[in-house]
């Protein structure tokens, strides 16, 4: 039996205790950051709204229905994460010196859809470029082997009321850093789709009953009207 005494038996892991945190700043800190998500102003169309396939919710802010929301301090944070981003992006861009415009407006007048470029840089191969900047968690930037749909359709948008051929789609992944970026080529026949949509939401008297977006679009906040 020589040698038993050798083996070791694994040690038990030990579980450990979470010590108490420190209620009052966590509380302070979500009372100071909560706040409240105004709806989009009436008669305009916004790119992030169009990004959303509802037409019930689309109807809504455009018609000025949309309701305010509570902002939730989470959510305030993952904003101001989304600008702390934009603003180390920028400097990037500056120090390549290839930044040309950041958070340029664009509007077209019928249909009236108004946004902001997040950044215009001075492109190798394609001049002046729009790149949308978009962060994503671990397991979505795993995922992503092309723009998201909802961020194509902004980019496209872009592309189209600035008269840009082509643009770039960056992510940057919240856990780890790592960046993917994705061309996205003007596409006139998807643009007619964008404008044929808005025009018809314009032309609806009624609100659409059904919601045909995700399960926590907004306009499920919205009763009748």
């Amino acid at each position: 039996m020589a040698g038993i005494k050798q083996i070791k038996r694994p040690n038990k892991r030990v579980r450990e205790v979470e010590e108490p945190q420190d209620t009052w700043l966590n509380e302070l800190l979500d009372d100071y950051l909560a706040g409240t998500m105004h709806a989009p102003r009436a008669g305009v169309f916004y790119p992030s709204a169009l990004g959303n396939p509802c037409d019930r919710y689309l109807w809504l802010c455009y018609h000025g229905h949309m309701v305010d929301q509570p902002l939730p301090p989470t959510l305030q944070r993952i904003f101001q994460c989304g600008s702390s981003l934009e603003d180390r992006v920028a400097k990037w861009f500056d120090g390549l010196k290839i930044l040309l415009q950041q958070e340029k407006p664009v509007r077209i007048e019928v249909p009236p859809i108004s946004g902001r470029i997040d950044f215009i840089i001075k492109h190798y191969d394609y001049g002046n470029h729009p790149v949308e900047l978009k962060s994503i968690n671990k397991t979505g930037f795993g995922k992503l082997k092309k723009p998201k749909p909802e961020h194509s359709l902004q980019l496209q948008m872009y592309l189209n009321m600035g008269d840009y051929p082509m643009g770039t789609v960056l992510y940057e992944c919240k856990d780890d850093q790592r960046i993917k970026s994705f061309l996205v080529e003007r596409d006139v026949v998807e643009w007619e789709k964008i404008l044929a949509r808005c025009f018809k939401i314009q032309d609806m008297i009624a609100l659409p009953e059904q919601c045909t977006g995700a399960s926590w679009c907004a306009c499920k906040q919205v009763g009748t009207i």
